[in-house]
């Protein structure tokens, strides 16, 4: 029997400004603090806990509470840690203002406020006393905006994702989704010769074959991959992160190093991304008169993903949204890269599903302040969240 549950407004609120107000940037992490605030939260509720990382700095959360027996086992992921502040902010990064009930800060809606609907979900269950046969787990992981290597990917690796099915709780808005992409972080360095500013001819500049490169990925590779489709997500793309090279304005540079984040899609892999720009790389060396060396390095990659939409997880979230709010969410998907693909991977069914994100009509496909200046959420979408997860929750394991 399914309990209908209130949920503390101003203590999940006041939970998740704290949590804001904890600068767990990646790089480096520093998730500990927010770990250690999640845990004891989750403590007191009387879960079980596990602190487990690679190493000391960046810690994950595995929380479990106990059912009676006879049921399945439901994971709930969430990562605490979030991107760089950035620049062009109205309000502090940091400071989790409020304003018009809504929350400011870096890492509010990617993806603190659903780390903290889950928690006042698990609190409000507790505080009803709804009895639950299956065990619930929640992971509140490290290095997520990283990769996941060291969060979610270190928990697989060591064996400790066991479930009959799981929930990626980022925010998806008024829909479940079943795919995102995956990613490859490439290292292009050139190598050409150092000589005199004043007497370039008697170098080879490795910035210029860089650009050529450059030009090249976008004129070239970048239409090409525009044509590779997806049935819910865009197609690849790149993105130029970072260009370092030469010593000095009167030295020719003799070396010069790029990197590119190609976002990949289901059925491509990372060998044939890599010979990709290796191969176009090469048809630029061949075209050009000066001779120079060059090299591509895959530095990190992150699988996509994707699930049937008519997996038994993917219904259940439907369920519990549709009971909660009357109406039927949709199907979706991200363009970005998320920690789905490695809970799949450990052969657990999984969805991603956050309820806490509106997006009007006016905003284009895929739009989220995550990332951006003045990132928010509002509060009244988190409480909802928060209902919507003890729904399922109750749904799945009572």
């Amino acid at each position: 029997m399914t309990t209908d549950i209130s949920i503390d407004e101003k203590g999940l609120c006041e939970f998740l400004q704290a949590l804001v107000r904890i600068p767990s940037i990646n790089p480096p992490g520093n998730e500990g603090p927010a770990a250690e605030m999640i845990a004891g939260h989750l403590r007191r509720l009387g879960l079980e806990i596990e602190i487990l990382g690679p190493e000391p700095s960046r810690p994950s959360v595995l929380a479990r509470l106990k059912g009676s027996g006879g049921g399945p086992t439901l994971l709930l992921n969430g990562h605490t840690d979030v991107q760089p502040a950035g620049s062009g902010w109205k309000h502090d990064p940091f400071g989790a203002e409020m304003e018009g009930g809504r929350l400011f800060g870096r890492g509010s809606v990617d993806m603190k406020a659903g780390l903290a609907a889950v928690v006042y979900a698990v609190e409000a269950l507790r505080r009803a006393q709804v009895r639950l046969k299956g065990d619930l787990v929640i992971t509140a992981v490290a290095d997520e905006v990283g990769g996941g290597h060291q969060g979610t990917g270190f928990l697989a690796r060591i064996g400790k994702l066991q479930a009959n099915m799981a929930v990626v709780c980022e925010p998806t808005g008024d829909c479940v989704n079943v795919a995102h992409r995956g990613t490859v972080w490439i290292e292009i360095e050139a190598r050409g010769r150092s000589a005199h500013g004043g007497r370039p001819w008697l170098g080879v500049n490795a910035i210029s074959k860089v650009a050529k490169v450059a030009q090249a990925i976008e004129e070239d590779l970048v239409p090409r991959l525009k044509g590779r489709t997806h049935p819910l997500l865009p197609a690849p793309t790149i993105n130029f992160g970072t260009i370092h090279g030469g010593n000095k304005f009167n030295l020719v540079a003799d070396h010069c190093v790029l990197q590119i984040d190609r976002r990949t899609v289901p059925g491509e892999t990372v060998t044939e991304v890599l010979k990709q720009v290796e191969d176009l790389c090469a048809t630029v060396r061949r075209s050009d008169p000066e001779t120079f060396e060059y090299s591509v390095r895959e530095v990190m990659h992150v699988n996509p993903a994707e699930i049937s939409p008519e997996a038994q997880i993917v219904r259940e979230c439907k369920r519990a949204y549709k009971e909660i709010r009357g109406i039927e969410p949709g199907i979706g998907s991200t363009a970005g890269f998320e920690d789905m693909h490695f809970i799949m991977e450990a052969g657990i069914p999984t969805a991603m599903f956050g309820p806490y994100r509106r997006q009007s009509a006016k905003e284009p496909a895929f739009f989220t302040t995550s990332g951006m200046a003045d990132e928010y959420v509002d509060i009244p979408d988190v409480v909802l969240a928060a209902r919507i997860y003890a729904r399922l929750i109750q749904n799945l394991l009572g």
